[in-house]
């Protein structure tokens, strides 16, 4: 039988990943597309499922029968960035393979660049980022972070996919439209890819954000969703200003936002904030009034930001009440301070018979040679433990652990520990 040349289009990292898997089985791309299509001819169908959504990689959750809510919540989101990621990858191999060779001119080359190049290097980058996020080494660590940070990255990736979808519409029958030889007005196109590369930049902070985030509580969740939500078509600057710092704010004192803190939020300020940033949004698009509703928004967002503040000094209040009474309950009297200094100059002048401080406070400060050479540490009430982090992937983290091991054999970690007082909880490097 005639063998005949076929010739299609490919995703660079699918290739890629397809070439490795043929290697590992012992065969070419080739013999693979071949086996293939003798399947599909044989059997007049395609030999395996094809569904809307792939099914999502990594690990799955069984507890009774039952998916538990946190795999419920990420499941959405993995498929949904892996799809943005594969439509950003996509418009951007149909992009490069469209610019032709005969378009001259310095503004055509950087879109060349562009596309060729730089996009492409970043955008394998966030498809590796978002693949490394739902590895199953993250399993139980994601279900504990803010999964309205990565709805964030995710809105921010999908903003990204549309652009560059927009821009396959406009310069690609732009770059057919121009004639052979000439340099043509691409001015504005390399401005848009530009700020494209500069988004995909921007997805890592924040990714890296929602690493650091812890998650909310359902009150707080249904709060910053209301106030996102509400946010997101408003456009004066100054405005989206102050709602992001609600929105910090809220984060912030999460733990305060329940019972009936939580009911006035949702039943009262917040629907007061929605009309007003409503009717802003509205001023905007007629392009009248817009000065006077967003004092509006401002005086509804310091209403909110007051009650939300309060509740969090109110939590913080009931707890120092809640420790002061266990005191009490053991027959003394508790003596709330500003700071630690000021409860050793309690204890030096006589008003208070002991202080409760950072243990490396009290080793420095109290004993033969220092201010307070009539005091010393006795009972240690607990253990905290501290690391240094650096950014993943950061080759620091290698070389602080080398430093403490050098230091630890040669000796100097333990004379800076008995300098100290702490050459008990010296850790062997």
């Amino acid at each position: 039988m005639a063998a005949v040349m076929v010739n299609f289009r490919i995703d660079e990292e699918v290739k890629k990943n397809m070439e490795q898997a043929c290697k590992e089985m012992g065969m070419s791309m080739t013999a693979a597309f071949t086996v293939f299509a003798a399947k599909v001819g044989k059997e007049k169908r395609i030999p395996f499922e094809i569904t809307a959504a792939p099914a999502p990689a990594g690990p799955v959750w069984r507890r009774s029968g039952e998916v538990p809510e946190a795999a419920d919540e990420l499941a959405p989101r993995q498929a949904r960035l892996e799809r943005l990621c594969g439509q950003v990858r996509q418009s951007l191999t149909t992009l490069h393979t469209a610019i032709p060779a005969s378009i001259t001119g310095l503004s055509m080359e950087r879109v060349r660049l562009l596309c060729q190049d730089e996009l492409k290097d970043k955008a394998s980058g966030v498809s590796r980022a978002c693949k490394d996020l739902f590895s199953p080494r993250n399993a139980g660590v994601l279900e504990r972070k803010d999964l309205t940070i990565l709805d964030e990255y995710g809105d921010s990736l999908s903003s990204i996919a549309e652009e560059l979808r927009d821009l396959e519409g406009s310069l690609i029958p732009a770059m057919r439209a121009c004639p052979a030889g000439e340099a043509g007005d691409f001015d504005p196109y390399e401005r848009r890819l530009a700020e494209v590369s500069q988004r995909l930049d921007g997805l890592a902070s924040i990714l890296g954000r929602f690493w650091s985030s812890a998650a909310c509580g359902t009150s707080a969740r249904a709060v910053r969703t209301r106030i996102r939500q509400a946010a997101a078509p408003v456009e004066t600057p100054y405005v989206r200003a102050a709602l992001e710092g609600l929105d910090a704010l809220v984060l912030r004192h999460q733990g305060a936002l329940e019972g009936k803190t939580a009911s006035r939020l949702e039943g009262e300020y917040l629907s007061v904030l929605e009309r007003t940033l409503g009717e802003l949004v509205q001023a905007e698009r007629e392009g009248s009034g817009t000065a006077e509703k967003a004092a509006l928004c401002l005086r509804a967002v310091n209403v909110l930001s007051q009650v939300i503040s309060d509740a969090g000094q109110l939590q913080r209040e009931w707890s120092r009440r809640s420790l002061e009474a266990e005191v009490e309950a053991l027959g003394n009297e508790c003596t709330p301070v500003q700071d630690q200094a000021t409860a050793l100059l309690e204890v030096q002048s006589g008003t208070a018979d002991a202080a409760v401080i950072d243990y490396l406070m009290a080793v420095a400060m109290t004993g033969e040679g220092t201010s307070y050479a009539n005091l010393t540490h006795t009972v240690a009430l607990n253990e905290e433990n501290y690391g240094v982090g650096f950014r993943k992937g950061s080759d620091l983290a290698e070389a602080l652990n080398e430093f403490f091991k050098a230091s630890y054999e040669d000796g100097t970690m333990e004379s800076i520990a008995d300098q100290y007082g702490i050459a008990d909880s010296l850790i062997p490097q």
